[in-house]
């Protein structure tokens, strides 16, 4: 029997091993052996990764949806060998990525003799976060070869198991812009309106599953009652945008009404995939009702003189009745801000009844204290006013503020650029000087100016020459630099421009600083293409901000010129309304300006105070940044027989930076300093600012002297607003003697500015004192005593009471039956429970019942 199991036991395992050499044979004849001589070698020769709108990536986190495009090459294929790309099957493989990706093949090589050269995109694929490796496999129907499996490292990838987090790397909060408009100005009741939401990513990060959540207030709701919307991927440097329908109820509040708007979405912060938000209320105008209550505004006079310290002057606030109600029984109550009062001591006053679309003013006399808090000031306005509604009287309160403008100096040179105006007409191919202006409008001197100009499509530079130096303009003077331009035989448009650039450097009296300035020239030029224009043309040829970025809550002087583009008509009626939005407001003055007309190719400059308002949206690490003023033309011209009316509106942009507020403390020196002992120093610092500062550092640097300190060099990271503390250096000298060294604190400041801030440190090291004699001390010779007659007095009362004390408590020991003996000392006056105890009958202990008298207390 067991023979028998051996012998099969010998055939089965000969079976199992032509089992096995056949089955390859059988398997490579099955996928096709290579009968044609074609030998196939896939090599891959690069990719590129994107986001699903086609962004460029430099780093895949996990989860991100991204398409990859792969470009490959077969040397052993020809491109004649197949008959196109439906000919190619492409697969995705199981590897660190999730999804197929519908895998798109097109092919690259040219002619029929070159190796088969393809790309191949993936689409919409996502990471999982651990591994790099994506691994596809490539066949080709047509021919008998097997299918070539390869494999490559992603290496964009976030792998966010081993990924460390490096803070120095994180990308910050990406800033947006959220704007909405209607189809029409204003708001009226019972009508059904477009609102369309513009949501602008200002950063280069992209944002994925992007929500958005609309809230309306109260007179409007939106038609589809959807309040929420998915806008899936925002890329970096895009704008998306969507359109509800919104309707106003019956009743419409003539104030302003809005839409909130929150949007939600996840972002890579460099670190791992993070969510942010952000906020924004869209702000919609409700038309005048006739029968509504009556519509107080509140503004200021326009006036160009600047209050300066302890200082006087007169400023006139302006009270208008934009309804046709009439309000009465009208207090005015005003509150200036720190640094400015009321030199009569007066802040009350009572207007006139103020009829329908009538205004009234009120001149006040201010001063100002000795030192200002800030450079811009303000006076709080409360109007109190009545109005008949029906049978009944109203009481309501309008408010308002006026912006007083205390110091008009910057430590940095203020550059306007400007050209000389001239009425030749440039005709094509004709050359004419142009002259450029550079003026120093402030203080300080610009030093080393380089000076580049841009022309616009129709105009260049025959010389060849764009760039040009000026060695310096000091404050308040001007230099000039003439240029020679053509324009081309037909130019495009009228209206030519020449960009102007300027960088220059300047002493900050913390060192020489960078600083830029620009601005626009137009050039006329005779454009045979708008010789049968009919409609001028209104638009801003330059204007300036000062040329340097504004600080937040400071003021300025914004300066426009407006230019009608026609050389023929002329423009009547003009109103010019600036739109500038959360990030300015207007100082002293309206935002709406009117002109009586403006001649044909003619200019006009129109001058006003801004104030940089300190907005920060909600999601935003820095305010820093350009924000844009809108500038709207409404105007009418008469084209020979009919009367027209145009409008025109451009953005104006100005750069906003937060000014430095981290303040640092003079270092607090010890008392004494001691050779061999550790002595510390501290600095007490406060970020007083409304954003963090960031890799804030102190060092002990530029050692005079023999000391030694555990910590030179200490890392304190970020600082967030409103947070104060100390800093402590600890030092124990060597040797006595002077020792010097300087405390130097450098960090990264709101705009991402390194900042350096040095304190010098000098102290004096003395031998530490010798050990005191703890010996009896020596025996003083007596001396006559000279004690005053109330301390005798005063020594006997207190004696006595001692002595009357002890007495009482020893008679009242005698008197317990349970104490055998007292030891009583006149030198040490035992409380009670400090008294022996003595042994009862029952074998306890009891404690002496007597207890301090009144007189102890």
């Amino acid at each position: 029997m067991k023979s028998t199991l051996q012998k099969l036991r010998y055939i089965m395992a000969m079976l199992l091993a032509i089992i096995l050499i056949v089955s390859p044979l059988r398997t490579a004849a099955a996928l096709g052996a290579d009968t044609t001589g074609i030998k196939s070698n896939l090599a891959i020769t690069g990719y590129k990764v994107t986001d699903t709108s086609g962004n460029i990536l430099s780093s895949v986190p996990s989860g991100y949806p991204i398409n990859l495009e792969i470009t490959v090459k077969n040397p052993g294929i020809k491109s004649s060998d197949i008959s196109g790309s439906a000919d190619i099957d492409v697969s995705k493989l199981v590897d660190s990525f999730s999804g197929s990706g519908n895998p798109e093949v097109t092919i690259t090589s040219q002619n029929d003799d070159d190796p088969l050269a393809m790309t191949i995109k993936f689409s919409d694929v996502k990471y999982s976060g651990s591994g790099k490796t994506f691994k596809f496999m490539v066949g080709y129907k047509s021919l008998s070869v097997d299918y070539d499996i390869t494999d490559l490292s992603i290496t964009e990838c976030v792998d966010q198991e081993n990924k460390p987090v490096d803070n120095d790397k994180v990308t910050p909060t990406p800033t947006l812009l959220i704007t909405g408009s209607l189809n029409r100005d204003t708001l009226k009741p019972d009508q059904l309106m477009d609102l369309t939401i513009n949501i602008e990513n200002l950063s280069d990060s992209s944002l994925q599953d992007a929500v958005v959540t609309l809230n309306p207030s109260e007179s409007i709701y939106l038609v589809a009652g959807k309040t929420t919307f998915f806008l899936d991927t925002i890329g970096g440097k895009q704008t998306r945008s969507f359109t509800v329908k919104i309707k106003t109820g019956s009743e419409l509040p003539p104030a302003s009404q809005s839409v909130g708007v929150d949007l939600k979405y996840n972002y890579d912060n460099g670190s791992a995939i993070v969510q942010g938000t952000a906020s924004e209320k869209v702000n919609l105008i409700s038309e005048i009702d006739e029968s509504s209550e009556p519509i107080l505004f509140i503004s200021g006079v326009q006036t160009d003189e600047v209050l300066k310290s302890n200082g006087e002057r007169d400023v006139t606030i302006k009270v208008t009745n934009m309804s046709d109600t009439m309000a009465s029984k009208i207090n005015v109550v005003l509150t200036p801000s720190d640094s400015i009062y009321f030199p009569n001591g007066k802040n009350s006053f009572f207007l006139p009844n103020m009829k329908g679309n009538s205004e009234e003013r009120l001149t006040v006399r201010i001063k100002a204290a000795g030192a200002l808090a800030s450079t811009l000031q303000s006076i709080g306005v409360e109007v109190k006013y009545s109005y008949t509604n029906g049978s009944s009287i109203v009481q309501e309160t309008a408010t308002g503020k006026i912006i007083i403008v205390t110091a008009d100096k910057s430590p940095a040179p203020v550059l306007f650029i400007s050209g000389s105006q001239t009425k030749d007409i440039l005709k094509g191919d004709e050359e004419k000087d142009v002259t450029l202006q550079i003026t120093n409008m402030g203080e300080t001197t610009a030093s080393d100016i380089t000076v580049s100009l841009n022309p616009s499509d129709s105009l260049y530079f025959p010389d060849g020459q764009s760039s040009f130096f000026l060695k310096e303009i000091k404050g308040h003077t001007e230099e000039s630099i003439t240029v020679k331009v053509k324009a081309a035989s037909e130019p495009s448009s009228s209206l030519q421009t020449i960009g102007v650039d300027a960088s220059y450097s300047y002493d900050s009296g913390g060192g020489i600083v960078p600083g830029t300035a620009s601005g626009k020239v137009v050039v006329v030029t005779e454009s045979h293409k708008e010789t049968d224009a009919s409609v001028p043309y209104l638009i801003v040829s330059n204007y300036s901000y000062g040329g340097a970025p504004v600080a937040a809550n400071t003021a300025f002087k914004l300066s426009m010129d407006f230019y009608n583009t026609s050389s023929n008509l002329s423009i009547e009626n003009i109103v010019v309304t600036l739109e500038t939005g959360e990030n300015f407001s207007v100082a002293s003055s309206s935002n709406t300006f009117y002109y009586e007309s403006l001649g044909a190719g003619q200019t006009l400059t129109q001058d006003l105070d801004l104030q940089a308002l300190l907005v920060a949206n909600s999601g935003q690490t820095s305010i820093s940044g350009a924000k844009t003023v809108e500038v709207s033309f409404k105007y009418e011209y008469n084209t020979g027989s009919k009367r027209a009316t145009n409008t025109m509106s451009e953005k104006l942009s100005i750069p906003i930076y937060l000014p430095d507020r981290f303040e640092l403390a003079q270092p607090q020196l010890p008392d004494f300093v001691a050779v061999g002992q550790e002595s510390v120093i501290t600095l007490s610092y406060v970020n007083k600012g409304k954003n963090p500062i960031s890799n804030v550092e102190a060092a002990i640097e530029d050692i005079t002297g023999e000391m030694e300190t555990p910590a030179k060099v200490q890392q304190l990271g970020n600082i967030e607003a409103g947070k104060s503390s100390t800093i402590g250096f600890a030092f124990m000298p060597l040797q006595p003697g002077e020792l010097s060294f300087t405390i130097r604190i450098t960090y990264e400041d709101a705009n991402l500015e390194p900042v350096i801030k040095e304190f010098p440190v000098l102290v004096s090291a003395f031998d530490a004192p010798p050990p005191m004699d703890m010996g009896m001390p020596e025996m003083a010779p007596e001396q006559d005593s000279k004690i005053p007659l109330p301390w005798l007095i005063g020594a006997a009362i207190v004696l006595l009471a001692g002595i009357g004390i002890a007495v009482m408590r020893i008679r009242k020991a005698r008197a317990q039956k349970k104490i055998s003996a007292i030891d009583f000392s006149w030198e040490e006056d035992a409380p009670a429970q400090d008294l022996p105890l003595t042994e009862d009958k029952t074998g306890g202990t009891a404690p002496s019942t007597d207890a301090p008298s009144k007189t102890e207390v």
